[in-house]
C-alpha cells in the first residue's frame, strides 16, 4: 500500500515530523541515505536554547523547551536532555555592550534571561570559566541534549506507531504532474505518494532544482572537537558573543567544542558508506585556543576526535519551513543554519500541521520560501551558540 507521506531525511526534523504525523494515523515512510542523525543532527552541539535567537525563532524555541521538559516521558526514552542554562560570555567592553543589549531585547520578549555583570557572578554559575570574562548573559531555562539518543528516541517512537524507516536508500527524483507531487524515485524503487517532505539539509537543492526552484543556501562548515572523559566540571553551555567557540560537557564526561562558521567548498567524503567532512588542521588548533581562552581547564584534556559539521546556511540564517511553490504536496525543511536541533519539536509540529492541511498554531511567515524573492532579505550569520 502506498504511503500517505514520504519524508526524505532521518535527521531530527524528519524524525520529529514522522512521529507527529504517526499520531494522526497516516501511513508514513522515511527515506535515509546513510543512517539516522548521520549529517547535521549528529554533528551538532545539540544545544536547546532560547537565548540569542532571532525574534522570529523565539516562539519556536519557547514552545520547544516546554516539549523538551517532558520529552523523555513522552518518547519512553532517554534523550540526555538537561536544563542547565546557557552562558554567553563577554571578553571585552565592546562585547559587554552587546550582551547588555541582548539581555534587554530578550527580556522585552519575556524570556527569562539575566545579565551577570562581573566575573564573580559568572563564576558562581560556572566556576571553571576564565577570570578574563567580564560579563555574560545567562538563560537558566536553556539546556542541551544528546543528539544521537534524541534522534533514535523519536525514530523508535515513530516506529511503534507504524512509521517505516528505509535506511541506505537515497532519494533521486521528485515525480511531479500538473504541479502536484505524485511520487518519488529512489535508489531502489518508485514510491507513489501525494505528499513528500524534504528534510535533507544541504542536499535539498539537488532534488528541487530539476523542478525549477532553489533555496539560496551557502554551504558552510564548523569544526567540532571532542575530548576524552573528564570529571564533572561544567553544567551550562558556554559560548562567546561573536560565536567563535561554543562548548559543553556531555553526560559521559567528554567535552564537545564547536567553532564558528566558515565558507566551505569541499566535498563530503564517504568512508565505508558513511559521510564525513574534514576541517583544516589550522581550524582545529584555533578552536582549541579559543576554547582555552574561556575555559582554561581544557589545557589538561586530551583530544579524542574532531570532525567537520556541514551547515545549510540561508541569507538571513532562518530556516525554510512550508509548502513549495508550484508543487502541491511538496514540503520543505532546510536552511536551519546550524541551530535547528533545539527547535525541532516546534519545526516538526509546524510541518505536521501543514502536511495535514491544518493551520499552524505557531508563527511561520518568516520561514516562507518566497521571502527570498524580496531584495530586502537581510543578511545574517549563523550562530552555533548552543
Amino acid at each position: 500500500m502506498s504511503p500517505d507521506v514520504v519524508i526524505v531525511g532521518a535527521g531530527i526534523t524528519g524524525c520529529v515530523t514522522a512521529y507527529e504525523l504517526s499520531k494522526s494515523g497516516l501511513r508514513v515512510q522515511v527515506i535515509e541515505k546513510y543512517y539516522p542523525a548521520s549529517m547535521g543532527s549528529g554533528w551538532t552541539l545539540a544545544g536547546v536554547r532560547q537565548s540569542g535567537r532571532h525574534p522570529a525563532e523565539l516562539p519556536l524555541a519557547q514552545y520547544s523547551v516546554e516539549k523538551w521538559l517532558n520529552l523523555d516521558e513522552a518518547l519512553d526514552a532517554d534523550t540526555g536532555y538537561v536544563q542547565a542554562g546557557n552562558l554567553r560570555l563577554a571578553r571585552s567592553e565592546e562585547e559587554v555592550k552587546k550582551v547588555k543589549s541582548l539581555v534587554n531585547a530578550q527580556q522585552q520578549e519575556n524570556l527569562n534571561i539575566i545579565l551577570l555583570s562581573n566575573n564573580e557572578q559568572v563564576r558562581d554559575v560556572a566556576p571553571c570559566v576564565s577570570k578574563k570574562i567580564r560579563a555574560a548573559s545567562f538563560c537558566p531555562t536553556d539546556g542541551h541534549a544528546d543528539p544521537q539518543s534524541t534522534v533514535d528516541a523519536f525514530k523508535r517512537a515513530a516506529e511503534r506507531q507504524g512509521v517505516t524507516f528505509h535506511i541506505g536508500e537515497s532519494a533521486q527524483k521528485l515525480l511531479i504532474r500538473n504541479n502536484q507531487v505524485i511520487g518519488l524515485k529512489t535508489s531502489k524503487r518508485r514510491i507513489n505518494t501525494s505528499k513528500c517532505l524534504l528534510a535533507c539539509g544541504v542536499s535539498i537543492n539537488e532534488l528541487i532544482e530539476p523542478i525549477g526552484i532553489k533555496i539560496p543556501l551557502s554551504i558552510s562548515i564548523a569544526t567540532v572537537i571532542q575530548t576524552t572523559r573528564q570529571e564533572p566540571l561544567l553544567t551550562p553551555v558556554l559560548g562567546v558573543v561573536d560565536g567563535a567557540v561554543t562548548l559543553r560537557q556531555q553526560r559521559n564526561g567528554r567535552f564537545r567544542l564547536s567553532s564558528g562558521v566558515e565558507a566551505w567548498s569541499g566535498k563530503i567524503t564517504e568512508i565505508n558508506g558513511q559521510p564525513y567532512a574534514f576541517p583544516a588542521i589550522s581550524k582545529v588548533q584555533s578552536t582549541l585556543e579559543a576554547g582555552l581562552d574561556i575555559f582554561p581547564a581544557l589545557e589538561h584534556f586530551q583530544m579524542r576526535s574532531f570532525w567537520g559539521g556541514i551547515i545549510d546556511l540561508t541569507p538571513d540564517a532562518l530556516p525554510v519551513l512550508g509548502e513549495a511553490p508550484n508543487a502541491k504536496g511538496l514540503f520543505l525543511a532546510s536552511g536551519f543554519s546550524g541551530h535547528g536541533f533545539g527547535i525541532a519539536p516546534a519545526s516538526g509540529h509546524i510541518l505536521s500541521k501543514l502536511i495535514l492541511e491544518q493551520p499552524p498554531d505557531l508563527p511561520i511567515k518568516s520561514f516562507a520560501f518566497n521571502r527570498f524573492d524580496q531584495r530586502s532579505t537581510p543578511q545574517s550569520q549563523a550562530t552555533l551558540h548552543g
